[in-house]
């Protein structure tokens, strides 16, 4: 008889022996179907053995109740070790992270959530008619040929492709990609967000020769499934996806490019608090394969990295058309929907020779902050500690946490039906460039306006035939995509971050700032680019005008050593959630105290904790939060030393424990 040790993927980390039929062949990775407690569910094969355990009876062994799938977890130690590494960095249950990477294959009934024939599959697959050849400039064939004499070496360090926004960095990806899968192996391309997996996918195959697939979490399940299963079995030699699919055990690439590698994106909000890009570092080195980062204006985690010689960097300086990146002209905020004359005039000429301007305003809705007419008091979110946005359209406030929403007549608080609404949001400064130019058809480009994949394509479309002259957007638009007569950029609140309680601020608003000033003049008209600014004197204003990135970031972790903070040293933030706040505070109280305990006895004093506080949202979903950070250094001392305060939280009854390690903010 022979026993397979099954790991079942529930909440406790478990592992059941199971006896294998006679007429049922199994492997190591193999997802079979059992009975636990007389309910039928799914496990995963991960050892088997000829003998029982001392002291279990052979009665008492169930019998495995057929195989649903093979897979490689178990049965490919690399990538068994990544997901056991993510599990295990990142403080979370293993038999969880399971749960979560087959979701998309397996449903509740223990089944395949689609057909088991791989052909059935392939209208997922993105398919290729022919190449379409460019000439690359003399700075992209001296990146790629860099490249490649050092994986012809093994040599398999992290490269980091530092280029101006418009200098082809996606060429430079699309040549590599095209060597890997020549080769027989596939690619894995992250993208920040949904909406680029498309435009993504689309260049790359033109570029690639090769068929692919798309996965990201807004697919139906039943494409989702098929993207998958297509990519299981060798269908598609590219895939293209957001920061979920580096879980994803059942590909096996031959490359990792990490696009926009600086985007926040790539960092998971909510338990595990994974970020993609530094998972795909840990996936890269242990299945021995190359990883490519891109942006053009980098995380200082890779800057640094750079620096100190963990990464080799490529650069391209120039943008791919050889036209100059446009300046970066400063005005001063002096009102909510305050845009200068001479400005306005500028971007009537330019409407009149149909050319674009975009006008960025990172804030959804119409207003951001309503108040009550008679009380004064913000209408705020009954289960967030947040105020509600009020969205025009849609004529509902609405919490952009919990998604919660109601009418607008009525404040909660003294029950007067008039409301003021403060603060801008997107629809509002929309209102205002239709008074600012009649006449002219404005594209709203938000979460809102284009709430599924089809309208953000036909949205791309409509911008990219000139059929809009005046496009208002938020974040969604900054990235990567190119606009053939997009010559203007107007940034409104351009520096707000700065405001944040933020040890990254500087660097993300630098970052958007750079991102959304690059989508001016990208082809064969030089662009133009106005940022109103809140705070004309900081110091990053002396490099945003002339996109002096590492100037400014020179200068930025320079301060950074000085107060010892990421990228320097390690945030970690320990976070006790709970539906009762006063046992919420007790409880990271007694945490943070049991915390202090250890540093006496143990001596150590490299490793600050800060006492529990309030994070910026201290509710969120009728669940209350306390946070303690740690700063700890990134030393094999600093490491062991913070787990040894991590391993020592006790359980908690009526709170939760959550781990966000390496945390990019303080929410």
């Amino acid at each position: 008889m022979i026993y397979a040790n099954v790991l079942i993927p529930r909440h406790e980390n478990m592992t059941f022996i199971y006896s294998v039929p006679r007429f049922l062949e199994l492997k190591e990775g193999d997802v079979v179907e059992i009975e636990l407690r007389k309910v039928k569910i799914w496990g995963l094969v991960e050892s088997f053995s000829d003998k029982l355990p001392e002291g279990v009876k052979e009665k008492s062994i169930k019998p495995v109740l057929g195989k649903i799938i093979e897979t490689s977890i178990f049965s490919s130690p690399p990538q068994t070790t990544f997901l056991k590494w993510v599990a295990e960095y990142y403080r979370y249950p293993f038999n969880k992270i399971v749960k979560q990477v087959f979701s998309p294959l397996i449903n509740s009934k223990n089944e395949l959530c689609g057909e088991s024939d791989p052909m059935k599959h392939l209208s997922s697959v993105v398919k290729y008619n022919g190449i379409e050849k460019i000439d690359l400039n003399k700075d992209q064939k001296k990146a790629i040929d860099s490249i490649k004499s050092r994986w012809a070496e093994k040599n398999f360090v992290p490269t980091l492709v530092y280029g101006v926004t418009g200098s082809g960095k996606s060429e430079v990806f699309a040549e590599l990609s095209r060597e890997v899968i020549k080769s027989g192996r596939q690619v894995l391309y992250l993208v920040p967000e949904i909406g680029l997996t498309n435009q993504a996918m689309i260049h790359l195959i033109k570029r690639v020769g090769y068929s692919g697939v798309i996965l990201h979490s807004f697919m139906s399940p039943k494409k989702r499934f098929s993207s998958l299963y297509s990519a299981m079995h060798r269908q598609a030699g590219l895939i293209v996806g957001t920061r979920s699919s580096i879980l994803y055990p059942f590909i096996e690439p031959g490359l990792i490019i990490v696009d926009e590698e600086h985007d926040s994106s790539y960092k998971n909000f909510e338990a595990p608090y994974y970020h993609a890009r530094d998972a795909a570092i840990m996936k890269a080195s242990l299945l021995n394969i190359p990883v490519i980062l891109g942006s053009a204006t980098p995380s200082s985690d890779s800057w640094l990295n750079v620096l100190n010689g963990k990464y080799q960097i490529e650069t391209l300086p120039q943008r791919a058309n050889g036209k100059p990146l446009p300046e970066i002209k400063q005005f001063k905020f002096k009102g909510e929907l305050y845009i200068p004359s001479n400005l306005v005039d500028f971007i009537r000429n330019s409407v009149k020779k149909n050319e674009q301007t975009l006008f960025f305003l990172n804030r959804r809705g119409f207003a951001t902050f309503p108040v009550c007419s008679e009380c004064n008091e913000p209408v705020t979110c009954p289960n967030c500690s947040t105020a509600l946005v009020f969205h025009k359209k849609k004529n509902r406030l609405v919490c952009h946490h919990c998604s919660f929403n109601k009418a607008t007549e009525i404040c909660d608080n003294c029950k007067n039906e008039g409301l003021q609404f403060e603060g801008i949001g997107i629809e509002k400064l929309k209102e205002a460039l239709e008074q600012y130019f009649p006449g002219t058809e404005i594209l709203s480009f938000d979460k809102d306006s284009l709430s599924t994949p089809s309208l953000f394509e036909k949205a791309v479309k409509s911008i990219s035939d000139g059929k809009q002259h005046i496009i208002v957007g938020t974040v969604m638009i900054s990235k990567g995509h190119n606009f053939p007569d997009l010559r203007n950029v107007v940034i409104k609140h351009a520096d707000y971050l700065l405001s944040f309680r933020d040890a990254r601020a500087a660097e993300k608003c630098f970052q958007i700032i750079t991102q959304v000033a690059g989508r001016a003049g990208r082809f064969d008209e030089s662009g133009s680019v106005w940022a109103e600014t809140l705070s004309p004197e900081h110091y990053i204003w002396k490099y945003v005008p002339t996109h002096d990135y590492p100037g400014f970031m020179k200068e930025e972790l320079s301060w950074r050593k000085q107060l010892m903070l990421p990228p320097y040293t390690r945030m970690t933030i320990v976070k006790i959630v709970g539906s009762a706040e006063k046992k919420v505070k007790e409880d990271a109280l007694s945490v943070y105290e049991r915390f202090e305990q250890i540093r006496e006895k143990k001596n150590i004093e490299n490793i600050v904790i800060y006492p529990p506080e309030e994070p910026p949202l201290s509710k969120v979903r009728n669940k209350f939060r306390m946070n303690i950070t740690i700063i700890s250094p990134k030393t094999v001392k600093g490491q062991k030393n913070l787990h040894l305060f991590l391993d020592s939280v006790p359980c908690l009854k009526g709170s939760s424990i959550l781990y966000d390690i390496d945390a990019i903010n303080e929410t």
